[in-house]
């Protein structure tokens, strides 16, 4: 998948399965490397817990799309700010708005996300991480980390620092 290709976002369908499949793309391959250089972490994986500097990255990438979603991804490259447009003009073309569109469907581009990093696991540790590190309960964590809607809504430089 590549959101970057004008022709795959085409259509408000296309618009999520390419979000949907390019960010968790991105994170089947960020756990592969992450996973080579913290050969014990696959083991607590393996267990149902994702470690938390994966994690982490993953609340990372989920932030990194939604900026790219409604344009405000800081990157330097001139393709991904066509994105945003691109999808903006799709769903005004629908009469809808891309927040209501994000609020719909942000939590199927985290399911994507948790799936990419669980395909390889038995199904009781995969069940185990999908329910545990569902878009729900990391909406309204029980400790003192900020929920998923609330990371993803800090500026993308701010959570560089973070």
């Amino acid at each position: 998948s590549d959101i970057t290709k004008q022709h795959r976002l085409k259509t408000k369908e296309n618009i999520k399965r390419e979000f949907i499949k390019s960010a968790a793309i991105e994170n089947y391959f960020a756990w592969e490397r992450y996973k080579k250089f913290n050969k014990e972490e696959n083991s607590q994986l393996e267990k149902g817990t994702i470690p938390d500097d994966f994690l982490r990255s993953m609340k990372n990438t989920f932030a990194d799309y939604k900026d790219i979603f409604f344009g405000k991804d800081i990157s330097t490259y001139y393709y991904i700010s066509d994105v945003s447009k691109r999808v903006i003009s799709i769903l005004k073309e629908r009469k809808e708005k891309p927040d209501e569109w994000w609020d719909e469907h942000g939590k199927e581009i985290w399911e994507g996300m948790l799936c990419a990093l669980t395909h390889e696991i038995d199904d009781e540790k995969k069940n185990l991480i999908k329910t545990a590190y569902s878009y729900e309960n990391l909406k309204s964590p029980t400790n003192d980390t900020p929920s998923l809607d609330e990371f993803s809504s800090r500026p993308q430089f701010l959570r560089w620092f973070t």
